[in-house]
C-alpha cells in the first residue's frame, strides 16, 4: 500500500509539472505522423533517453542518446552542447522516461521541447524509419 501512494504521488507530482510545461508552450506530445516531419528537419536536436543497450537496439537516425536513468543525465545532456534555443525532439520506449527528462531540459534551458507520443515503442510499430544494428554495419 505504501508503495502504491508513493506511485500515485510520483505521478500525480509529474503530471503537474508537465502541465505547466505544456501550459507555457514549452511542451508538446506529438504523434509519430507529425513527429517524423520534424525528424526530417536537420536544425532540430534529438535526445534518445532510453539505455545505451536500448539505443543500440534501435534508434531514430540523428540522436543522441543520453540514457534518463544513467544517474548523470544532467551531465550527459551537458557534454553535448546542444543548442537550446533549437526545437528538441525527446523519446524513450514507452513515452515515461521522457516526461521526466522534459523537465530536466527545461530546467536548463530549453524552450520548445517535442516528445513522441507513446514513445519509440509505436514508432517501430508503425514502421517509421529507425536505425537498427545492421544498419551501423554497412
Amino acid at each position: 500500500m505504501k508503495y502504491l501512494l508513493i506511485l500515485i504521488t510520483t505521478l500525480l507530482f509529474l503530471s503537474c509539472g508537465i502541465n505547466k510545461l505544456e501550459k507555457k508552450g514549452v511542451y508538446v506530445e506529438m504523434p509519430a505522423s507529425e513527429y517524423q516531419q520534424y525528424v526530417e528537419d536537420s536544425t532540430v536536436n534529438i535526445i534518445d533517453v532510453r539505455t545505451e543497450k536500448e539505443y543500440q537496439e534501435s534508434h531514430i537516425e540523428g540522436a543522441a542518446n543520453a540514457s534518463y536513468f544513467s544517474g548523470n543525465f544532467k551531465d550527459i545532456i551537458d557534454t553535448l552542447n546542444l543548442d537550446t534555443s533549437r526545437t528538441t525532439l525527446i523519446y524513450c520506449e514507452t513515452q515515461h522516461r521522457s516526461l521526466f527528462a522534459a523537465k530536466i531540459l527545461y530546467k536548463k534551458g530549453f524552450d520548445k521541447i517535442i516528445d513522441l507520443d507513446r514513445g519509440m515503442r509505436v514508432w517501430r510499430k508503425e514502421n517509421y524509419p529507425t536505425m537498427y544494428p545492421s544498419d551501423t554495419l554497412q
